[in-house]
């Protein structure tokens, strides 16, 4: 409970004894404003101080830049700020170090409190500055009012500060939103307009999240939800119901979703979610489906989909993947979440941008788009902007009228854009478009209209883009290497396809392509898999990621001939040093002349030791030394 203070007079009446140390404990404990003193002198801080202000100079670009959007002209703190300077206020904005990063101040205000260090770098965390409405908003997790003496520090007991904090989508707090003004013009308005103005930038923080996890954010969310046949609702990891549809409203009735969202927290986490009695009444016996959204790693929400129990028997069946998608192998989290939204989405004609390394199969992914697509019976038409340089990709890409340069075909000549009209245009390497390319490309997803090179006639086309690149494009772009708007405008939907050294599912993918490899050579069966080559294959780094794997199996099936499995000494497995001596040079030339006896003599170790010139035993101890030990006595 806190103490009701009459005045300005009796605050300093009571500031002046606790600092005296004439308050005692009992009083402290009812009395929150006491409390908070408290908390600053047994940090250390001392009220009366030389004017040193604390600075973070060399944070506070970082931090303008991470919250630029928020402050930008038009932005809910842009408002805010302006009408607080001209109540003579300072509008402020700060980071979760309480660092200015932001103000607007009005110019008699900033005269009257030059002293007390509101300009953007200064730390007024309450660890820096006592109790102060930025920092003890931080500390105290909500909004706070400090007027006058109830700041810890003299010098600040001019001011009157109004502070509320900022939450990001999993309520984290990222930021203080603070007006401040002189204790004499205190006034209660002011802190229903700060608390108001961080409600409405939380909500922007937030909407910003689901637009970059979900084309169309949060509207386009609301508007599947509405569309779907069966209750659905969309839940945050903060237990947050964010949008829900009918069906989900009458299913649930007056019931609460306290086990729903634990349900929704444990999947998310990665755990086998929450027992049945656990859940709420409604939702008992129902098939629930538990969708995440955003980051793989660290989703913030879930669409949740609750289907009647027949539904659940046949959903697989009812929602199956595209044909189209069954090149695609693997049960590693990320490849089965970027194979699902591709298939999500492709019926739809967003742009789709493919984030990948190279050979992690940004083409598999885009020829399936195409081929589950209303697009499927059109062109696809594939275009690696790394193989074209500056006005050779243009000619390329989009056509040439005739004599458009030396060299032109005398009737000039279709590009690949006009050759992918009604289908799909597949830009790999796209990061390595020129500037002028890149306008050319912006002004066709613009409108549809494009121009060859050399000619002044407009020209259309209907082309679905998928662009890949394996440049971080993102930063290209907010380096300005790369056009911002293009990119933007490329990113209807992102896959990001991880690196084969990243997935959990190696052996399953090499034992698949083993398994097309014999289909295409026309083998009656697939190759296995010998333990110490699947050993080998999980622990290799495959630099050139599923392309050097395949080329790895293709090369060991044509050494392993008709042996059952592909054994280690099949695969290419090579080892090399940056500077060998000469020890590592006779250890090389060892192990190469193992693995020739061993392919010679078809895996067969007494005849791979005669062909050696060396004991059984002695072929052993080479083996294990170069890591070759075949695979154990009745192994299949």
């Amino acid at each position: 409970m806190s103490v009701a203070l009459q005045s300005p007079a009796v605050t300093l009446q009571l500031w002046e004894r606790f600092q005296a140390g004439h308050c005692a404990a009992e009083e402290v404990t009812r009395s929150r404003v006491l409390q908070r003193w408290q908390r600053c002198r047994d940090a250390g801080l001392v009220a009366e101080r030389p004017d040193e202000p604390v600075m973070a100079l060399e944070s506070l670009e970082g931090s303008r830049e991470r919250f630029a959007p928020l402050l930008a002209p038009g932005a809910p703190f842009d408002a805010f700020a302006s009408a607080m300077a001209e109540a003579g206020y300072s509008g402020l904005f700060c980071d979760a170090d309480g660092v200015i990063i932001s103000r607007r101040i009005s110019e008699p205000f900033e005269n009257a409190v030059a002293c007390a260090r509101l300009i953007e770098g200064a730390v007024w965390s309450e660890s820096a500055r006592g109790t102060n409405g930025v920092g003890t908003a931080l500390f105290e997790r909500a909004p706070v009012t400090v007027v006058g003496a109830e700041h810890f520090e003299r010098r600040n007991h001019i001011l009157a500060c109004y502070a509320a904090p900022v939450r990001d989508i999993y309520e984290r707090v990222v930021a203080v939103l603070d007006a401040s003004g002189l204790a004499s013009e205190a006034a209660n308005f002011v802190q229903a307009s700060v608390v108001a103005t961080a409600a409405a930038i939380e909500a922007l923080i937030i909407a910003r999240t689901y637009d970059a996890a979900v084309p169309g954010g949060l509207f386009e969310l609301e508007r599947l939800l509405s569309r779907m046949p069966h209750a659905a609702v969309l839940v945050e990891v903060t237990g947050h119901v964010r949008r829900s549809n009918t069906r989900y409203r009458a299913l649930m009735g007056e019931a609460g979703s306290t086990g729903l969202i634990h349900l929704v927290r444990a999947s998310l986490a990665g755990g086998r979610g929450v027992a049945e009695a656990n859940l709420p009444a409604p939702l008992r016996g129902i098939a629930l489906e538990v969708e995440p959204i955003g980051s793989p790693i660290d989703p913030f929400a879930a669409l949740v989909h609750m289907r009647p129990p027949a539904a659940r028997r046949g959903s697989s069946a009812a929602r199956p993947l595209p044909e189209a998608f069954s090149a695609i192998v693997g049960s590693d989290p990320s490849i089965v979440a970027a194979r699902n939204q591709a298939a999500r989405f492709a019926h739809s004609d967003l742009p789709v941008l493919v984030l990948a390394d190279t050979g992690t199969g940004k083409e598999i992914f885009a020829r399936a788009i195409h081929a589950a697509s209303p697009r499927a019976a059109a062109p696809f038409v594939p275009v690696n902007c790394g193989a074209l340089t500056g006005t050779l990709l243009e000619s390329e890409l989009f056509g040439y009228g005739p004599g458009a340069f030396t060299g032109a075909a005398a009737g000039g000549r279709t590009g690949k854009l006009a050759a992918a009209d009604g289908g799909t245009l597949f830009l790999d390497e796209v990061g390595e478009l020129s500037q002028s390319a890149q306008a050319m490309l912006l002004r066709f997803l613009e409108d549809g209209t494009f121009y060859r090179v050399g000619e002044a006639a407009e020209r259309r086309a209907d082309v679905r883009l998928i662009a890949a690149t394996s440049r971080d494009l993102p930063a290209l772009a907010a380096q300005q290497q790369f056009r911002s708007d293009l990119y933007y405008r490329m990113r209807g939907v992102v896959l990001r396809l991880p690196a084969l050294r990243d997935r959990n599912d190696r052996s399953e993918l090499a034992l698949a392509l083993l398994e097309r490899i014999a289909s295409q050579r026309g083998l009656p069966k697939p190759l296995g898999l010998s333990r110490a080559a699947l050993a080998w294959i999980e622990k290799h780094l495959w630099p050139g990621n599923v392309r050097e794997l395949r080329s790895a199996l293709d090369y060991a099936v044509v050494l392993a001939g008709d042996a059952p499995r592909v054994e280690l000494w099949h695969l290419p497995v090579e080892e090399t040093s940056p500077s060998e001596g000469e020890g590592a040079l006779r250890a090389r030339a060892e192990r190469a002349a193992v693995l020739r006896a061993l392919t010679e003599g078809r895996g067969n170790l007494s005849d791979a030791a005669r062909s050696l010139g060396v004991a059984r035993s002695t072929l052993y101890r080479m083996l294990d030394r170069h890591g070759l030990r075949p695979a154990e006595r009745g192994e299949a």
